[in-house]
């Protein structure tokens, strides 16, 4: 059974850790890139059904990450890791999104048992984010208690 637990909810911001069998397989990162596909990303995703005037009418791109410890995950798992990033982000018209497995052992090594907001930001730094949490207030102890975390 795969299940998943959210770690971080900013605004434009989540991540959860993966879960397989209640054991950790890895980190899933939805992060809202609040802007259209740049030209670098038109390049790299398979856009050949989408004319021009369906490309231009893309207005945001929610970029979705998998992190992953190690190569021993079949493509079915990394199908589910997908699918549920896909359930937790809302389907809207004029939206992309970007979806990329990584797979990082020494990151899983060096991670301590209970991460914090430096730890999150080298898993942002691993999957090519700009988001910088190192200085968010959202991360102190009493905010954390509540269910919204904005």
């Amino acid at each position: 059974m795969i299940s998943y637990r959210r770690e971080v909810r900013l605004r434009d911001l989540e991540i959860f850790m993966l879960f397989k069998d209640n054991v950790s397989m890895g980190y899933l990162i939805i992060e809202d890139l609040r802007r259209p596909l740049n030209e670098n990303e038109l390049q790299r995703l398979p856009f050949c059904i989408m004319d021009k005037e369906d490309i231009e009418d893309i207005k945001n791109t929610i970029k979705i990450d998998t992190v992953l410890d190690g190569d021993d995950y079949s493509d079915e798992d990394k199908e589910i890791f997908e699918e549920i990033a896909m359930d937790l982000v809302d389907g809207k018209p004029h939206c992309a999104y970007l979806i990329k497995t990584h797979v990082n052992e020494k990151f899983f090594y060096d991670l301590p048992v209970d991460p914090g907001p430096k730890d999150y930001q080298k898993l942002l730094d691993l999957v090519g984010s700009n988001f910088n949490i190192s200085n968010k207030s959202s991360f102190e102890d009493d905010h954390l208690m509540y269910l919204s975390q904005d």
